[in-house]
């Protein structure tokens, strides 16, 4: 039976009996509040939850605290990506960080590469399987190969790629989000990721529905079925009493890891026979920890 990583980072406050508060990965956005697009679901809002890291001096200010790893974000470019790279020089020198980066769309090898010369090991981007979701929701002028493309071109630098699909986010339903999971196939990535629409305040999705309960665990059950690698259920998703069901599917499931797990699911999980395994890291990282469970 697989190990089960649960993931805190300090995204948000979390507390529980397995798990104290402050000492997680924290996130640092390189452009503040910036973001070339206005995505109907976040608006920038995600960005207002990270440190400040826009000027070089804020930057080096947050990542001097930082310890084990860090998630490097921020609002994209018009041409899609988010320029970690104007802080190469400063990440280069960390290295005893494992750095994950939120990329955007990536347009070309050049970009790819200015990403692994900045030191970023493991990179993030959400996929999108169809392109009506991409112009209408999103607001940008990509198509679901510009997304697959980026993915192709970090992974050719050496980057781990980890993959998120929002369940909830298509246009075309619950099938369109699930077809976005099978396209992941074709890029052959390190690790999945599963996460939920959640509806913000000051966001045009602000009153809109979040998946259900069910429309989640379809998406990690088609994930267990589809890849080896490990699959995870993130941090961004809507929580309560309801979506229990949904932890507790995804322990019964051989799913790998969870993020911000409610306290009985951790239970549950010893219950059920699973070795638990606690990280303060982002759950991305459950690649460097899959491959040192398996090294050992």
């Amino acid at each position: 039976m697989r190990p089960i990583y649960f993931y805190a980072p300090s995204l948000k406050r979390y507390e529980n009996d397995y798990f104290k508060p402050g000492s997680g990965w924290k996130a640092i956005s390189v452009t503040g509040t910036y973001c070339a697009f206005n995505c109907k679901h976040c608006n920038r809002r995600v960005l207002e939850t990270m440190a400040d890291g826009s000027t070089r001096e804020k930057f080096e200010k947050e990542i001097s605290t930082a310890k084990g790893g860090v998630i490097i974000s921020g609002g994209s470019t018009p041409r899609g990506d988010v320029p970690v790279w104007k802080y190469s020089d400063i990440l280069r020198n960390r290295k005893d960080l494992t750095i994950i980066a939120h990329t955007g769309v990536v347009k070309n090898e050049e970009i790819a590469r200015k990403f692994k010369e900045s030191g970023v090991k493991i990179a993030l981007l959400d996929m999108v399987g169809d392109n009506e979701t991409i112009k209408e929701v999103l607001g940008q002028p990509f198509t679901v190969d510009d997304y697959l493309n980026s993915f192709k071109y970090l992974k050719k630098e050496g980057i781990k790629i980890v993959p998120h699909v929002i369940m909830g986010l298509s246009k075309k339903g619950e099938e369109g989000d699930l077809n976005a999971i099978r396209l992941l196939k074709e890029v052959n990535p390190d690790a999945v990721i599963i996460v939920g629409l959640m509806p913000l305040v000051g966001t045009a999705y602000n009153e809109i529905s979040p998946p259900s309960p069910s429309h989640l665990i379809n998406g990690l059950k088609l994930a267990r079925d589809l890849f080896n690698v490990p699959v995870m259920l993130g941090c961004a998703r809507p929580l309560g009493s309801k979506y229990s069901e949904v932890e507790k599917f995804a322990v019964d499931y051989e799913v790998d890891g969870i993020a911000f797990p409610e306290e009985n699911t951790i239970e549950y999980a010893e219950e059920k026979g699973r070795k638990v395994i606690l990280s303060n890291a982002c759950c991305s990282n459950v690649v460097y920890d899959f491959i040192l469970r398996v090294s050992l």
